[in-house]
Order: structure tokens, then sequence, then C-alpha cells
């Protein structure tokens, strides 16, 4: 027995270490909606440990949406005083300006009036604005009048401007979830907040591009330490006289865009993904292809006509290309 006693011993400390690692191994995740935003998160690790990163995680969604949302946040403050102090939020407005300059126009942050103007933003129902109402917008600067002071928290707009960040939000909260969890030990994930995914580890995920008109998806990407973002016509829109009227406006009319069903961009991180997402469901491939790929980034687009374009990378997930039926 004496004999038999220490290989017992030892038995049970293999065991206990093989459960434990096979937990560790585990991928658990959690579904729940954050300031009204659907938000997913994956994580391997330990039921503790992954629990910990959730709730990191969500804090820091819940805390982004508070700083920059639609309702009492620096950005409603932006627009009330002319004026805000804020280090990260100044960050975020020089980023969404690079990509305005980079894309032709194609993204703005100062729709807010002609969005408001369209229903879009949740204070009035769906309608098609008068012609006042953009003769109005248009006669505010726009993203040019906005002006970044060298000190880098100081943010100043003109009267009449009305910034809005809506395009870029989602995706940097996913960044920031990231870091979260990173930060709570977790070394491998993906969070999905709205219509934006960002993986991270050293894990390789199954995304799939959502059929704008239907159930299903189009194509499975694979994606690792990248992120996606989805801008489409399916999110947010109405449909008066047989034309679907949907809340991503061309900035150069403040009309919605309406070239593309959807448009989706892979890019290192989610904030970047996020906005170019939009620029490019704006301005469509033929503009902003060579501008995405030479930036290292990979895109997809679903047309009027249902048919699928991809960057190089992406053409071999997307065989069905052509059967999202195009619809109003």
């Amino acid at each position: 027995m004496r004999k038999t006693l220490p290989f017992i011993v030892l038995l049970l400390l293999c065991l206990a270490l093989f459960l434990w690692r096979t937990e560790s191994r585990e991928i658990r995740s959690r579904e729940l909606f954050v300031t009204d935003v659907f938000v997913e998160l994956k994580a391997r690790g330990t039921r503790d440990a992954t629990g910990e990163a959730f709730r990191r995680a969500v804090e820091e969604i819940r805390r982004v949406d508070a700083r920059f949302g639609y309702k009492n946040s620096l950005i409603t403050r932006l627009n009330e005083n002319r004026s805000m102090k804020d280090r990260e939020g100044y960050g975020l407005i020089s980023r969404a300006r690079s990509v305005r300059e980079a894309s032709a126009g194609s993204f703005s942050i100062t729709l807010r009036p002609i969005l408001e103007a369209w229903g879009f933003t949740e204070s009035l129902p769906y309608r098609i604005p008068a012609p006042g109402e953009f003769h109005s917008w248009r006669q505010a600067p726009q993203d040019e009048g906005i002006v970044l002071k060298a000190d880098g928290v100081t943010v100043e707009i003109p009267e009449g401007t009305g910034v809005d960040i809506g395009g870029l939000i989602e995706g940097y909260a996913g960044d920031r979830a990231r870091e979260a969890m990173l930060s709570a030990g977790c070394d491998t994930g993906l969070i999905t907040v709205g219509g934006e995914v960002v993986a991270f580890g050293d894990r390789t995920w199954k995304i799939g591009i959502k059929n704008p008109r239907g159930e299903g998806v189009l194509g499975v990407i694979p994606l690792k330490n990248r992120a996606i973002a989805t801008s489409g016509d399916y999110e947010r829109f109405f449909v008066e006289g047989g034309r679907r009227y949907c809340h991503i406006l061309d900035p150069a009319t403040g009309w919605p865009a309406q070239g593309l069903m959807s448009a989706s961009v892979i890019a290192d991180n989610c904030t970047l993904a996020n906005a170019w997402a939009v620029a490019l469901f704006v301005a469509g491939p033929d503009r902003l292809a060579h501008v995405l790929e030479k930036g290292g980034m990979d895109w997809v687009v679903v047309d009027r006509a249902g048919n699928i374009s991809a960057s190089p990378a992406m053409r071999g997930y997307f065989p069905a290309a052509g059967t999202a039926h195009g619809t109003q």
C-alpha cells in the first residue's frame, strides 16, 4: 500500500494538471446588449480568467459610449459649446480627419445636422429632409472647419457645424475592449460590437460576411489578429416611394449613398476598419480599392445588383459571387 501511494498521488496530480490545461484551452463566450448595441465576447481560458476579461471589456465599451456617444457625451458638449479639451477625443477626431483626407472626402464626421434631419439620430422620425435643411447644412463649415490645436487636447468647431463620430466609434470600442481583455491576462479572443469584429491571439477565427438581402452569409473569411467592419444599407433605413434610404450619407450631397448594399474592410485595427468601411460604402471600390490595398487593408463589397467584388486576398472566399439578390 505504501508503495502505491506515491503513484496514486502522482496520478491525481497529472489528472488535475490535465483538467486544468483542458479548461484553460476552452473557448468561452458571452452575449449581451451594451447601450442598445449587440456585443459578443469570446475568449480562451479558465472560467475565472475569462469572466474577468469579459467584465473589463464590457466596462470599457460602456465607458467609450458614455464619453463619445449620442447622449450627454463629450461630443454632445462639443456641439453645444464649440470646444472640447480631451486627449482621447482629440485623437479620435484626428484619426477621422486622416481617413477623410485619404478617401478624398468620402468619410465625414460633420454630418450630424443632416443626419438629424433624416431622422437617423432618433431625435425625429424617418423622413426626407426639406430643401432648406440641405441648404442650411451645406452653408455651415464641414470637416475642414474643425480646429485641432497644437496642444493635443483642444478641439474647436465653428458655429453651425455638428460633429458625429458614429462612423468609427463601434470600431474604437472594439479596440478598447481588446486592450481591456489583454490587460486581464486573456491572450486569445474575439469581440463583436454591433457590426464590427476584432480578433486577437494565436487563433484563426472564421467570420461570415452577411447576405444584405437574405438569410445566411455570402462567404466566410479567416481572421487572425485583425479586425473587420461592415457598413450596410440594411442596418438603419426606411423605404419611401419604392426607394430605400439608409443612414450612411454621402458627405458630398447629404443624401444616402446608393451604389452598394454592403461594404466590409479588414484592417489591423477596428477603428480604421470601421471608418474605411463607411468610406468604401460611399465611394465604392473603383475609387478606393487602390487606396485600401496600398494601406494593407482588404475589402469586400456587394453592389445593388448583388454582385460581389473583393480585394485579391479575399476573392477565393466568395465562390457564390452574384447571388446576393439586389433589390431596393
